[in-house]
């Protein structure tokens, strides 16, 4: 009787501890669970991505704006795309947990980010993009015509990389190598191509529009 009267003094306990650890497990399964959506890009940060999500999707419904995290993401196709992701993209992400309720929202778990569609301006020709003293320069598609050679070289471009890649050393481009060039007015550079200079710009930091 006695120990029939203990059992029943510990139920409540029992009860409130099986619950307690169900409750435990609940909460762990839901902040594993993945969600997935898709985007635009509107902005690369340094570890982040500020996307409009797209009308219909429940994460559009929590903002229009969210800043997603790429601190975290480690999927191989997911880093190659970050080293290329640009304002326009259209994309898909997938990420654990909740969203943040601020504007921007934010979602801090994202594990994977595919393209879908690459912006407009990614689908043109690759420019044409030299780097001297570590600026960058792309073509301005401009020309200008000189009797005879070109003149005397202030340096020469010495190796290449291919015309999709961006060049990241001194001298170097993405359209050839063997190419004199001279310094020109408003931080420009004028390539001797063919017995012509070709006009090349100074770019913005991201590789962006030549900078009039």
């Amino acid at each position: 009787m006695k120990k029939f009267a203990a059992l029943l003094f510990l139920l409540p306990a029992l009860i409130a501890l099986s619950a307690g650890c169900s409750a435990e497990k609940m909460t762990t399964e839901v902040s594993a669970q993945k969600y997935y959506f898709e985007a635009t890009v509107l902005e690369v940060q340094e570890s982040a991505l500020l996307v409009e999500p797209d009308a219909g999707t429940d994460e559009r419904k929590s903002a229009d704006q969210i800043v997603v995290g790429t601190a975290d993401v480690g999927e191989e196709g997911s880093l190659q795309y970050l080293g290329t992701a640009a304002p326009g993209d259209r994309i898909r992400i997938g990420y654990l947990g909740g969203i943040a309720e601020s504007y921007p929202a934010q979602i801090d778990s994202a594990f994977e980010l595919s393209l879908l569609e690459r912006a407009p301006e990614f689908s043109k020709e690759p420019l044409p993009m030299v780097m001297v003293d570590g600026k960058l320069y792309g073509d301005a598609n401009r020309e200008i015509i000189r009797d005879g050679r070109c003149g005397v070289m202030d340096g020469e471009i010495r190796s290449t990389v291919d015309i999709a890649e961006t060049p990241s050393e001194n001298g170097q481009s993405n359209f050839g190598s063997g190419y004199g060039y001279q310094y020109g007015p408003e931080d420009s550079l004028e390539i001797c191509i063919d017995g012509t200079l070709k006009v090349f710009e100074l770019l913005d930091e991201n590789g962006g529009q030549a900078i009039s």
